[in-house]
């Protein structure tokens, strides 16, 4: 201890380590649990999810895994007797279930999780206590959120609620929500429909049993991709609710809840995208002896290289965002908002790109590649929820309109402990802050002194070509700010032309997560690649899509990357900052 007052920096760094010890411990021991995915005689391999996406069911067998590892423990906060500390960490651990099949994260866990979250942030002592009971003891719980405007129409439906005495009287259906059927408890928010009072209320209620007046469980819908959800309606007339149910007016809970459901979300999802990349590897690797297919054809190589590319530039910009909702709350509502529009496009495309390495055998519905398939099915999904990326991209437009008068922090650019995977040292949530207005941009606003860092590192030709790509990334923000300034306004609602600048900052700030990322990593070996060539890919990644002119990357990097591509391949782990072992 130092002066009495805490740890002091050896005790500190001890208590780093054995936080992150205890962290891949949790992993690991979920991995090997799994197994490994591609052995046909492991009863939760990828030969067996793909049957069950088949039978648009989940797999008994990987529910039981689960609950026997307590995953909802991770979705509920530590003081309440759960594991969930990091936001970070809550991706990285279900990344493990992702990878297998994205719809047994989302109704193991993700699902939960939106309406825990609510609680978490805006629910009183009782309440929050009350979900955690449920959700340690294995109980499900989901969320109606409120839709915004810019909703899609798949969800775009409410309740409404009267007041009636001691309490309220609840109307209204909600077309399509994921465990509906099996919940033990539902978070809803409602209309109010009354003279004296508007807006939304939200409540928190036991879930109705079978043949309750006043409700009615939906048929279930299909979807065409997580076809093991069980996604069903409800509609209620007159159901009575009382009045101690209620969470407060308002939509404060939800708007508190969307910038950490919008970064968890997605960063959970890049394990599905890690799945279609791993298959096409393995697809390649099959087909070495055809030409087109080998992992060095130049077609074959440039669609691998591209996916593992954009898979680590995501995970930087996810990283970013989670750990900002705990380092800075008050900058995390847009940099969520840039994770939840810009994963689930790149992602997508990534599927896509990668379907032409594996040609007609993209289409098997059986098979060693069949999970190629189910992954592309999947993958758009994770742009779904109750934030979708259209809400997302307004909420980033909106942020534009106050870029220019938006300086960089005092002290320069953000803190290393944004950046860096391993770092445990996080303070609390602190809900309260995440809906006020921002009161800087961080991560755009540090990325000149990571642009004058690149340019000092020295070194060779990667050297090089990262410090021209980050000078580069610099100009592209020095024209944001140009454009974005004086903006275009409407009264208080963005103009057309400021939803065009939504593509350009989000790349930009992807750019600037990996430069900040690359700058700052440190911690235990196994994770980011060595060396500059991981970024400097995924910065000509960024840069071309703004600017098509962009001088291609060095053939050195593009050789390094494909290495450590293959060597994960054969080592089992996965294609992003963590390099986790996979199945054991």
């Amino acid at each position: 201890m130092t002066n009495g007052t805490g740890p002091g920096p050896a005790e500190q760094a001890d208590g780093d380590r054995a936080a992150e010890a205890a962290v891949r411990e949790r992993v690991a021991r979920l991995e090997r649990g799994l197994g490994e995915p591609d052995d046909p005689g492991n009863p939760l391999g990828a030969e067996q999810f793909v049957r069950a996406d088949a039978e648009r069911r989940l797999l008994p067998a990987a529910e039981a895994l689960l609950d026997g590892f307590r995953l909802h423990a991770e979705i509920v906060p530590e003081e309440l007797g759960g594991r969930l500390r990091r936001l970070d960490v809550l991706a990285r651990v279900m990344r493990a279930v992702f990878r297998r099949d994205a719809a047994l994260g989302l109704s193991c866990g993700m699902s939960s999780y939106l309406a825990a979250a609510v609680v978490w942030s805006g629910g009183s002592a009782q309440q929050r206590r009350r979900t955690a009971d449920l959700l340690l003891s294995g109980g499900r719980t989901v969320c109606a959120y409120p839709q915004p405007a810019e909703g899609n129409a798949f969800l775009h439906n409410g309740f409404t609620v009267t007041p009636d005495g001691a309490g309220y009287l609840l109307g209204g259906r909600k077309e399509a929500l994921n465990n509906a059927a099996r919940a033990a408890s539902l978070l809803l928010f409602a209309r109010v429909d009354t003279a004296g009072e508007s807006g939304h209320r939200a409540f928190l209620i036991d879930a109705p049993q079978a043949g309750a007046a006043g409700f009615r469980l939906l048929d279930r819908r299909s979807t065409t991709g997580v076809r093991g959800c069980l996604v069903h309606g409800l509609e209620f007339d007159r159901y009575r609710v009382p009045a101690d149910r209620s969470l407060g007016s308002g939509t404060e809970p939800a708007a508190r809840a969307f910038p950490v459901i919008r970064s968890t979300g997605p960063s959970m999802a890049l394990g599905c995208a890690d799945t279609a990349l791993r298959t096409a590897v393995a697809f390649s690797r099959a087909h070495r002896a055809r030409g087109r297919a080998a992992p060095r054809a130049p077609r074959t190589r440039q669609a691998l290289l591209g996916a593992f590319s954009d898979l680590l530039l995501c995970d930087a910009l996810a990283l970013v965002a989670t750990r900002a909702a705990h380092l800075l709350p008050r900058e995390s509502a847009t940099l969520s908002a840039v994770v939840k529009y810009l994963l689930p496009m790149f992602l997508t495309e990534t599927g896509y790109d990668l379907s032409a390495v594996l040609g007609a055998e993209s289409y098997a519905r059986q098979g060693a590649f069949a999970v190629f398939q189910k992954a592309l099915r999947d993958l758009p999904m994770i742009g779904l929820g109750p934030v979708g990326s259209e809400a997302s991209r307004a909420a980033v437009a909106a942020h534009l309109l106050r870029l220019p008068a938006l300086r960089p922090p005092a002290g320069g650019a953000a803190g290393a402990a944004l950046f860096q995977p391993y770092e445990p040292g996080l303070p609390a949530l602190r809900p309260c802050e995440l809906t006020l207005p921002a009161n800087g941009d961080s991560l755009v606003g540090g990325l000149e002194e990571s642009v004058e860092r690149a340019r000092a590192a020295g070194g060779g030709e990667l050297e090089r070509a990262l410090a021209g790509y980050a000078t580069a990334l610099g100009r592209e923000l020095d024209r944001l700010r140009h454009d974005c300034s004086p903006p275009g306004r409407s009264g208080n609602r963005p103009q057309p032309r400021v939803y065009a600048l939504v593509d350009r900052y989000a790349l930009i700030a992807a750019g600037a997560a990996c430069l900040g990322v690359w700058r700052h990593h440190t911690g235990p070996g196994g994770g980011p690649p060595t060396g500059p060539a991981w970024a400097v890919m995924a910065l000509a990644r960024v840069l071309r899509r703004l600017d098509p002119a962009t001088p291609r990357p060095p053939a050195s990097g593009e050789e390094l990357l494909l290495t450590e591509l293959l060597h994960r391949f054969d080592d089992a782990r996965s294609y992003d900052l963590y390099a986790t072992a996979i199945g054991r």
